[in-house]
C-alpha cells in the first residue's frame, strides 16, 4: 500500500509560500538504522509562521487517516518557537529491506524519493550497508498530490496560477534527506558527517544519487568473542596441566610405595 504524505492541503501551503515569497515549509526525512538493520524512518515538516497566518486551520486540515492505518505514528501537530507549525510522523522497520519499502512509500509517480532500496550483507560483526536510489522532483507541485487526487482535479493544483506569476517551487520549501548508517561510510554522494549523510532534494527536476556504503565492523563483539576463545583455550589447557601434574603425583607415590625399605 502507497501512502502519499503530502495532502492537497499541504499542497496550497506551499502553492500560497511561493506565492508570499517570503513564506517557507521545511521537510526533514531522517533514516536511523541499527547495527541489525532495523531502525526508524521519521518524517518532519514545518512550516513557517506566515503560512500558518495564511492557512490558520491547517493543523485540523492535514489527514494521515491511511497513514496511520498502514503502521505510521503521527505526533501530534505542535507549534514552533517562531509561531510556525511541526508535524512529524514515523515508522519502524525490522530489517533493510523494509526500510527501502517504507522510502519509496513516500512518493508519487513524480517523486522526490525513486527507485530506494537500502541492503545488508555480511556477518554480524562485519556488515555492509548499502544505500541507492534517486532524488528527484520531476512534476512540480505533481509531486505532492497523488495519482487518484490529480485524476480528479485534472493536473497538479495551482499549478496554472504558479506559471502564470512565474515563481518557482524552490523558493517556498526544501526538502532534506538525511540517513545514519552504522559503522564507516566508504562512499557516498552526499555531506558525511562521521555516519551521516546528508542531502538536499533538488526542485528543478534535475536527480540526485543517494549512492552509499557503510561498513560496520563490531570491534567490541569481535574482541569479546576473541576473548572469550582465549579463556576457553587458557582453560581447558589449564585443566589438561592440572590432570598431567596429577597423574605424575599419582605415579610417583606409586613408585615410592613398590621400593623396599631398608
Amino acid at each position: 500500500m502507497r501512502n502519499q504524505f503530502f495532502s492537497l492541503k499541504l499542497v496550497a501551503v506551499v502553492a500560497a509560500a511561493i506565492v508570499l515569497c517570503s513564506c517557507q515549509v521545511n521537510a526533514v526525512v531522517t533514516l536511523d538504522v541499527a547495527q541489525s538493520g532495523a531502525g526508524l524512518l521519521t518524517v518532519n515538516l514545518i512550516a513557517d509562521s506566515e503560512v500558518l497566518a495564511a492557512a490558520p486551520n491547517l493543523a485540523d486540515d492535514l489527514r494521515f487517516d491511511d497513514a496511520t492505518a498502514a503502521g505510521w505514528i503521527m505526533a501530534r501537530p505542535n507549534k514552533t518557537a517562531d509561531g510556525g507549525l511541526q508535524v512529524s510522523v514515523s515508522h519502524t522497520f525490522d530489517n533493510a529491506e523494509q526500510a527501502g519499502i517504507l522510502l519509496n512509500q513516500l512518493s508519487g509517480e513524480f517523486g522526490p524519493f525513486k527507485r530506494m532500496s537500502l541492503t545488508r550483507s555480511g556477518k554480524d560483526t562485519d556488515s555492509t550497508f548499502d544505500l541507492d536510489g534517486i532524488l528527484q522532483i520531476d512534476g512540480g507541485l505533481n509531486a505532492f498530490a497523488d495519482s487518484q487526487m490529480l485524476k480528479i482535479i485534472g493536473g497538479a493544483p495551482f499549478e496554472e496560477n504558479l506559471q502564470q506569476a512565474g515563481l518557482d517551487l524552490g523558493k517556498a520549501m526544501t526538502i532534506d534527506f538525511v540517513a545514519t548508517l552504522p559503522g564507516v561510510i566508504e562512499r557516498t554522494t552526499g555531506i558525511d558527517t562521521e555516519n551521516t549523510v546528508t542531502w538536499r532534494v533538488p526542485l528543478d527536476g534535475s536527480e540526485q544519487s543517494v549512492l552509499t556504503t557503510s561498513r560496520n565492523t563490531a570491534v567490541r563483539a569481535t574482541v569479546a568473542r576473541l576473548i572469550a576463545g582465549l579463556f576457553k583455550f587458557l582453560f581447558f589447557a589449564w585443566l589438561a596441566l592440572m590432570v598431567a601434574v596429577i597423574a605424575k603425583v599419582l605415579y610417583q607415590r606409586r613408585g615410592v610405595s613398590r621400593t623396599p625399605s631398608e
